[in-house]
């Protein structure tokens, strides 16, 4: 018997594409060409996430290049990222920032198959995670840098800029696609909605009381998000979240993380210690905690539900599904958010 090997001989139209995986040879190209770089180039792929980052190596030093992922943000939206991470270099922070091209520029665009992808390359953070060189001292240190970086966000932002809250309500671009990751959860598809529209509103009450500040935030800082040194110098990288929200949310994203880790709340409550060393929170800040770390988990499960065309749903389809609503729901049930 003779058996077609296609269905139709028709060419069929371009197949849609949630994530291409740039090829390393490709990157290594565009880096000789484009950055001042000594001797041969190497180049592969560490790892596919949120984004796509390699490891590029010349003779001399090694560095992370990170492909954004197409996702709701415009390509040039890195630009905030990085004109901060400049001003933060210029400081002489702690920070892991983007190397410029011959021509000045912090960052490249591609053409993908799922559309324009912004690219950057930046200096290699020396050391391991935070969470692999774990002390309540280096705990301490990241918690004074960190209040370091919030005040430098203000001098950077002038000071006849007003901080608002939309990125700090960024969740609910993502909510559609958690509503939909959630299919099967009556309890999450009843409740969620419910949850983001009263955050909306108590967000919105902490910005207008003027007692909760808001400012230039990492957004996504984690115990894996620092590397510290045999020295115990530190470097803060990944900021590629970067963008107005309250200072106490960016605290409590480290210390949720650190929950979320198992690792001693120790290290958490020194981080905090630290950061209050340098700017001390306000007794609204500390009374809205539970809020922000409710939030935190809020973010994360709407967030991945978000990117799960690209990187799957099997991300978050297991027990942490389970623990994360009701982290989620314990919290906003004690704030009066559901």
């Amino acid at each position: 018997m003779k058996y077609a090997l296609s269905s139709t001989d028709a060419v069929l139209p371009q197949a849609g594409v949630s994530h291409s995986v740039l090829h390393p040879d490709w990157i290594a190209s565009q880096v000789r060409t484009r950055y001042a770089v000594v001797g041969e180039v190497s180049c592969f792929l560490l790892y596919r996430g949120m984004n796509d980052v390699y490891l590029v190596q010349d003779a001399q030093a090694k560095y992370a290049l990170r492909v954004w992922r197409k996702t709701y943000r415009e390509p040039d939206d890195v630009a905030y990222e990085l004109g901060f991470l400049d001003y933060l270099r210029r400081q002489g922070f702690p920070a892991s920032v983007a190397v410029p091209q011959l021509d000045g520029a912090l960052y490249f665009k591609v053409d993908s198959p799922e559309g324009v992808r912004a690219v950057a390359m930046y200096d290699w953070a020396p050391g391991v995670k935070f969470g692999e060189r774990l002390s309540t001292d280096t705990a301490h240190r990241i918690g004074a840098a960190f209040a370091h970086m919030h005040l430098a966000g203000f001098d950077w932002a002038g000071a006849e800029h007003r901080f608002s809250t939309k990125t700090a309500k960024d969740y609910n671009i993502c909510m559609p696609a958690l509503i939909d990751f959630v299919y099967d959860r009556p309890d999450d598809l009843r409740d969620y909605p419910v949850i983001a529209a009263n955050l909306d509103r108590r967000l919105d009450e902490y910005a207008a009381s003027g007692k909760i500040p808001l400012g230039v935030c990492h957004r996504d800082f984690h115990p894996s998000n620092v590397h510290v040194t045999d020295d115990g110098a530190i470097t803060l990288l990944d900021f590629d979240a970067a963008g107005e929200d309250f200072l106490m949310q960016d605290v409590k994203n480290f210390v949720w993380g650190n929950l979320f880790y198992g690792f001693d709340p120790a290290y958490g409550d020194a981080f905090e210690a630290g950061y209050q060393s340098v700017r001390p929170f306000t007794a609204e800040e500390i009374a809205a905690g539970e809020v922000f770390l409710m939030a935190k988990a809020l973010r994360l499960v709407a967030g991945m539900a978000h990117s799960s065309t690209a990187v799957g749903r099997g991300t978050l389809r297991f027990r942490n599904l389970d623990w994360l609503g009701d982290y989620i729901k314990t919290r906003a049930r004690a704030a009066g958010l559901l």
